[in-house]
Order: structure tokens, then sequence, then C-alpha cells
């Protein structure tokens, strides 16, 4: 465990390195400490925190960086979120204040707000679908002869579509039909056995939907986009933004992974806690050394729970990203509880 002066001294290197990006040395630790130490005290407590890996030099420079250890200590002993000021909290709100027809567009602009505010990668999650959850109906939009919108309605409220274009143009009468099929069977079923019936009866040749194939199979889309998680992702190029010059060769793989749910969810696996950290080696991949992920959970009652994240280079200011992230959390439960405020009553 370390002192309270330690304490203090690596605070202060961690803070200036991440707005500065420059090693920081003992004259300058020496002006803006809260304490009055001399230099020669202050080398001696680097030496400490050095030999003990809290610190690290980099090249010949007389200065120091936090190494993984220190910054870890630090998030867990040394700092704690910002709270947002009243005209930030104010902003957020009035910014994400519009008229959202689906849950994925609250979710969606959500990203890209938090991303615009932090100038980081910004990642939003809808909540997981309940298990108890059952289709609540099936309605089949049509934009023109070839133009459809499928769309599937859960009992929970939670609203899915699916646009597809037929090889051949229908009459309303032709939709009319196949969404009266599927209501008439399969409402009040799980999206897994909406799924399992529909793949049969293609399979088996079912008259009655022989002919519209592609308008069953985008309700297969839909239901499958209900069953997983969806994610947004925003600002992605922010990605290089203080970082070194040997990320950039990381380009397109850095990429791949914010396309694969099965790669985020190796980075993003959940602490338990309402908003967490994780750095470089914690997430199990090397691409990502040189980063650190703030994520949070938001809690949208019986609609499950979501989550939302910001990643940045590993020397990012914590405490105002942490600040935004909860306060993030916070807004998009309010937001995604008063969506579904109407098919609660």
């Amino acid at each position: 465990m370390l002192t309270d002066r330690q304490n203090l001294i690596l605070k202060q290197i961690v803070d200036e390195y991440s707005q500065t990006g420059e090693p920081v040395g003992s004259k300058s630790l020496a002006q803006h400490l809260p304490i009055k130490v001399s230099s020669a005290t202050i080398r001696n407590e680097m030496s400490v925190l050095s030999q003990n890996h809290f610190i690290e030099q980099v090249h010949t420079s007389s200065g120091r960086i936090p190494s993984y250890q220190g910054y870890r200590y630090y998030v867990d002993n040394l700092t704690k979120p910002i709270p947002l000021e009243v005209q930030a909290r104010d902003y957020i709100t009035e910014m994400l204040d519009g008229s959202f027809k689906q849950l994925d567009d609250i979710v969606r602009q959500s990203a890209d707000l938090l991303s615009q505010i932090t100038d980081y990668t910004a990642l939003t999650f809808t909540p997981m679908l309940q298990q108890q959850d059952v289709v609540e109906s099936f309605r089949l939009t049509q934009i023109n002869h070839q133009n459809f919108m499928a769309i599937m309605m859960m009992k929970s409220g939670l609203v899915q579509s699916q646009p597809f274009l037929t090889e051949q143009p229908l009459t309303s009468t032709d939709g009319s039909h196949v969404e009266a099929w599927l209501n008439q069977h399969l409402r009040g079923e799980s999206l897994s056995q909406v799924t399992q019936t529909l793949e049969a009866e293609l399979a088996s040749g079912n008259q009655q939907l022989a002919d519209f194939t592609q308008i069953v199979n985008a309700f297969v889309v839909v239901a499958n986009k209900l069953r997983h998680e969806q994610f947004f992702v925003s600002g992605r190029s922010n990605l290089f933004h203080g970082v070194g010059a040997e990320t950039f060769a990381n380009l397109k793989p850095l990429y791949s992974s914010l396309s694969s749910a099965t790669d985020l969810e190796t980075i993003l696996q959940s602490s338990g806690q309402d908003v967490s950290v994780r750095l470089g080696s914690e997430l199990h991949n090397d691409l990502w050394r040189n980063y650190s992920i703030i994520s949070g959970t938001y809690d949208a009652g019986a609609h499950g729970v979501g989550r939302i994240a910001v990643i940045g280079p590993t020397r990012m200011f914590y405490p105002r990203v942490m600040g935004l992230v909860d306060a993030f959390r916070d807004e998009l439960q309010t937001r995604i509880r008063s969506y579904y405020h109407d098919y609660d009553q």
C-alpha cells in the first residue's frame, strides 16, 4: 500500500500525463502538488513508485509516465467520476429529447452524442430481451409494389423492422394474406418458436406461404435481430486519437473488431458495477493493449439491461469520461423507460 504522499504524486503524474501526453518530472510535480515537497524528496518517492512498477521511464527522459499497474491503482483508489455540470446534463437531455419511433433510434443517437462529447469511440447496446417476452403482432407495410417493411412488435413494446425488396410486384391483398397468417398462427409465441415455425413451414412447402418466401424470410431476419443484442458504434476514426504510430498498422483488424459482436463481447465483459474500467491486457486481445474501455450498464426495468461504453487511449482523462458514462446511463434509463411507458399501462 502506498503512503499518502506517494498517492498524491502518482495521482498528479497520471492526471498531468493524461492532459499533456508528456513524461512528468520532479520539477513539475513540485510546482503542482497540493503539498509543499522538495524536488529531492519527490525524486526519492518517484524511485519507490518506479521500483514497485507504478510508473516507468520513457527513453532517456528524466520524467515518468504511469505503467499499467499505476493506471489500475489510480482508477481503483485515487479517482472517481466527476459529476457533470448542470449545463452539460441539460445539453445531453436536450439533444436526446426527440420523438423516437423505435428503441434503436434512442440507443443509436446516444452513441453518436457520447462520441461527439468525448472525442472517443462510443458503443451503445439495446437492452437484452427478456426470456419471457412473446410476439404481440406482425405487420407488413407496403411502400410500393416491390418495396415492403416487415415489422414485429413484442408484448413488452419492443419493435423491430426490416425493409426488403421482392422480385415480383405484390398486391396489398398478398401482403394482407401473409400478415393475417402470421398473426393467426404465431402471435403469442416466443422468438425462437417463431423462427423455428417459419423455417419449418418454408421447408415443408406450405401452400399458403409458397409464393411469399421473401416476405417470410424478412420476418425471420426480424426475429433474429430481436433475439440478439443490437449495438451501435460511433466515432471509429477516434481510435487513432492519442495513441502511437504503431497502432495505425492495426487499422483494419481494429475496425473489424468493432463490427463483431463476438469480439466486442470479449472486451466488454461485465464487472457487475454500474461503471467500470478495463485496461490494456485486461481486454484479452493484443490489438487493444494501448486502450482502455470505460463501460456502464443501464436498467430499463422489465425491459432488460443495456450497456454503454467508451473506448479511448490508456492515457485518457478517466474522471471526466467516467462521469459522462454515468450520466448517459441515467439518461438512457430515463429515455427508454419513458419510451415503454405507454406499453406498461
